[in-house]
């Protein structure tokens, strides 16, 4: 596997909470495999593995933001109206610059409920005070550039 390989699976196995695993687990494990190969890559990979992220594309726009010199957003951030209420929970955000980071999948184009649902989200985010910004695969392929670009102007704006 790749180095990004290796982080979207450790993202994923430290996420998911049937897998019970830490990213202490993870790097106990690497201690105990001396100097196996694939070690080295392991070593680099999981100084990137993060708690958080919903998908393998999430972890791979994290990494690209983070590549670019941008400062790393927190994962799964929870999003309160003026009361205390839940909102919703967001893929990344700058929760200091009230900006946040959507990756959005082909599914939350095409069902219906999880449309209407992002946008009632994204409404009262906005009402909030929160930059939305939203991503898509094509993002993290063709535009890249234009994306990262985005992004570092609105946090530039925002301060």
């Amino acid at each position: 596997l790749t180095i990004d390989e290796l982080i979207v699976l450790g993202d994923a196995i430290v996420t998911e909470p049937r897998c019970r695993t830490t990213i202490d687990d993870l790097r106990s494990a690497l201690v105990r495999a001396g100097a196996r190969a694939g070690v080295r890559k392991l070593r680099t990979a999981i100084e990137l593995v993060r708690v958080g992220a919903g998908s393998p594309q999430e972890t791979r726009a994290r990494l690209a933001i983070v590549r670019a010199g941008l400062p790393e957003p927190e994962l799964r951030v929870e999003v309160r109206d003026e009361a205390g209420s839940f909102i919703g929970r967001v893929d990344m955000a700058y929760p200091r610059h009230r900006v946040l980071i959507e990756y959005e999948g082909d599914h939350h184009r095409t069902d219906a409920a999880q449309w209407a649902s992002d946008l009632r989200r994204y409404r009262e985010a906005e009402r909030l005070g929160w930059v939305v910004v939203r991503w898509s695969r094509s993002d993290l392929t063709r535009y890249l550039g234009e994306a990262i670009g985005h992004l570092r102007s609105v946090l530039t704006r925002r301060g």
